[in-house]
């Protein structure tokens, strides 16, 4: 609990701060919302076809780029009793919330502070909390690539699925890929590395996204989250599959 409301906090301030920085300044505000619906396959630790959506939204408020993501997983199993009859049982097993402000140095660079929870059923941990701030930069700004890096200090509190806490100091890296492929098409790469002295957590996503129309986008994705240190029986790494329509508004 004390982690979820860390970062729900960290999302207000981020809010109520970037208002309060601009205030006196003429305003230049804008949004952009993205909601994604698809199908999930998990293998891991957890091997079922699922609901997934996400909910994404960017914030532009002069000096200030914000980000924020919310997901959820609606996931279906067959369970098989001690007679060896099988039922369907559905369970929201996981949502995560994530948040990002860039306060702009320059037009390629930027300090950041991040905030990340992750609640979940299935996997090594039950929450994950993180919480960093550092440098934004673009490597690479060609006509087609854009790459984008963040790095910086920061937080974590976790707790595994046996009640275990734990929390530490970390170093953040990121990258977030794009390569527009064609006028239609385009694909996207992102790796975040959380490095602790308890453990270290790698999360990557490649995705093929492509434009049906100007709102509607089909999106296929395959990700994957590794942790170094999990408790005894489990896998280190968990993967998913998905294909998802995006409808942007």
């Amino acid at each position: 609990m004390k982690s979820q409301l860390l970062c729900t906090a960290l999302t207000s301030s981020l809010l109520s701060f970037t208002a309060f920085a601009d205030e006196t300044k003429p305003a230049v505000d804008t949004w952009k919302v993205s909601a994604e619906l698809g199908a999930l396959i998990t293998t891991g630790n957890t091997e079922s076809s699922s609901l997934f959506t996400k909910i994404s939204a960017a914030h532009n408020i002069n000096n200030w780029k914000n980000k924020y993501t919310f997901n959820t997983l609606m996931k279906e199993d067959d369970v098989t009793d001690a007679e060896g009859n099988k039922e369907s049982q559905r369970t929201a097993d996981q949502y995560s919330l994530t948040a990002q402000g860039d306060y702009l140095l320059g037009e390629y660079s930027s300090a950041f502070i991040f905030g990340s929870y992750k609640n979940t059923k299935f996997s090594s941990y039950k929450q994950y909390t993180t919480v960093a701030a550092g440098y934004s930069f673009r490597a690479i700004h060609a006509d087609t690539v854009t790459l984008d890096a963040n790095i910086g200090p920061g937080f974590t509190e976790t707790e595994t699925q046996d009640g275990v806490v734990e929390s530490g100091a970390i170093i953040r890296g990121s990258l977030a890929l794009v390569w527009d492929i064609s006028e239609t098409a385009s694909f996207e790469q992102s790796l975040s590395v959380e490095s602790g002295e308890a453990n270290t957590r790698t999360i990557a996503e490649s995705a093929l996204v492509s434009s049906l129309n100007s709102t509607i986008k089909m999106k296929f994705g395959f990700g994957l989250i590794t942790d170094t240190d999990v408790p005894e029986g489990l896998e280190k790494t968990d993967t998913e599959t998905s294909a998802t329509i995006i409808v942007s508004f």
